[in-house]
């Protein structure tokens, strides 16, 4: 039986009992905007329904652990909001003494010299050699509970860097949210579902266009192979496109994949869509002449309307640090989200 969305976000009254508790509620958490109210009323709604609908103690439980998981993980990335931030991924298994594991220390210690922070998974192998090449001042450990393979590494400060978390789906929203940028090591099971998770979720627009390289020493064999594969058999089938190439590249060196991190960022700033508008927030403006370019080489891509040069839109006064911005607007379908990307690296190769 379907489910209509309306009953996934129905706010109908819970009673005037409600209405007294939502008062108190909102003078326990003090001054808050009119959609800030709205939001935590919401939360507290879905949590009085929960209980309502008797769910059984078992899902109760989940619910519970999840929201304190992510209360949490808001509390320790808050004060590094502003901090561009690569989350690593690679193999648990990687010993000290394989190459792997001095490229990703070295990888991460460069990382943290160009001004970015480094987030891992918070075990060892990969995740150990990031955190090692990242110090605690630079790295946080994003650990899970498992019964076997991994406990939190020795190089995350336990009290600034380190979360634990019970659940993968909650650990996994911070990987990815928090992330500026991906590296992914080589790596098992974990770190396939990870990178084709990531490629996912950029692909289909749900989650920031962020770079992403797939890292590995020179002749290893590992993401050359998969891409190998993505090429002869994937693309080859039509079960990705041709523009989803431009989601990734395969690096061989620390400085390869930071240069590439650093390219993205050298005049893009963000990405905001509005309805059929997307609004590019950029450093510095481009030319005329650049966007002259922009509008008769991706012609294809901006067949729903002409990219142009703009000040922020009205929905973005939300966003009153990066008001100043420059805007490159234009209308679109939300497809393509690999062209996308192609754009983004336009724009930026041809920033003076």
């Amino acid at each position: 039986m379907k489910t209509k969305l309306s009953d996934q976000t129905q706010q109908d009254s819970l009673g005037p009992e409600w209405d007294k508790l939502e008062e108190s509620l909102h003078q326990m958490v003090g001054e808050q905007t009119p959609l800030r109210r709205k939001i935590i009323s919401d939360i507290f709604k879905a949590t009085i329904r929960l209980a309502k609908e008797n769910p059984g103690s078992l899902n109760l439980k989940i619910s519970a652990t999840a929201l304190k998981e992510l209360r949490f993980s808001f509390k320790m990335f808050r004060p590094h909001r502003q901090s561009p931030k690569i989350t690593m991924f690679g193999s648990a298994r990687i010993a000290p003494s394989d190459p792997l594991y001095s490229l990703a220390k070295d990888f991460a210690r460069k990382a943290v010299q160009r001004k970015y922070m480094v987030i891992t998974g918070g075990g060892p192998g990969i995740m150990a050699a990031g955190n090692e090449g990242a110090t605690a001042k630079g790295g946080f450990g994003l650990n899970i509970k498992l019964p076997f393979e991994q406990s939190a590494n020795s190089f995350i400060d336990p009290e600034r860097g380190l979360i634990n978390y019970k659940y993968f789906f909650t650990r996994k929203l911070f990987l990815v949210k928090e992330a500026w940028a991906f590296a992914f090591f080589p790596g098992g099971f974990g770190t396939f579902d990870e990178a084709f998770e990531a490629l996912t979720l950029l692909q289909t627009g749900k989650t920031n266009l962020v770079p992403v390289v797939f890292l590995e020493t020179p002749n290893y064999g590992y993401w050359s192979e998969v891409i190998a594969f993505l090429n002869k058999v994937m693309l080859k089938k039509g079960l990705i496109s041709e523009s989803d190439r431009y989601l990734y590249k395969v690096c061989h060196s620390p400085e390869e994949a930071l240069d590439h991190f650093d390219a993205f960022y050298k005049n893009y700033h963000s990405t905001r869509y509005v309805g059929d508008l997307v609004s590019i927030r950029i450093k510095k403006p481009v030319s005329e002449k650049t966007i002259e370019r922009i509008n008769h080489e991706f012609s294809d891509f901006l067949n729903a309307g002409k990219l142009q040069s703009s000040g922020p839109l009205p929905e973005e006064d939300n966003e009153p640090e990066i008001k100043d911005l420059p805007r490159l607007v234009f209308k679109w379908t939300k497809k393509d989200f690999g062209t996308l990307r192609h754009l983004i690296d336009f724009i930026n190769e041809n920033t003076v």
